[in-house]
């Protein structure tokens, strides 16, 4: 199978035709459960947080999703009360 593959059966598809080949994931600008955001870091941050990003093969965007997610669930509610 070559490398070309996919882009040669993408322009066999018809004009407006949807691929849906499953090889084939939406982009997260393309996909609704995601939103773009602006954020301004420190270019020290920003060069640490690329680093950790190449280091660990995740995407920048997924690094700061988990920071995210991390720093909220100190603000969950406690269900214990």
């Amino acid at each position: 199978m070559s490398r070309f593959d996919d882009l040669l059966n993408a322009k066999k598809l018809k004009a407006g035709e949807p691929d849906l080949s499953p090889s084939v994931a939406l982009s997260k600008s393309k996909d609704l459960n995601f939103v773009r955001t602006t954020l301004y870091l420190s270019k020290q941050l920003h060069r640490q947080l690329k680093s950790a990003a190449a280091r660990s093969a995740l995407e920048m965007s997924e690094l700061l999703e988990k920071s995210v997610v991390q720093y909220l669930q100190q603000f969950k509610p406690d269900d214990s009360l």
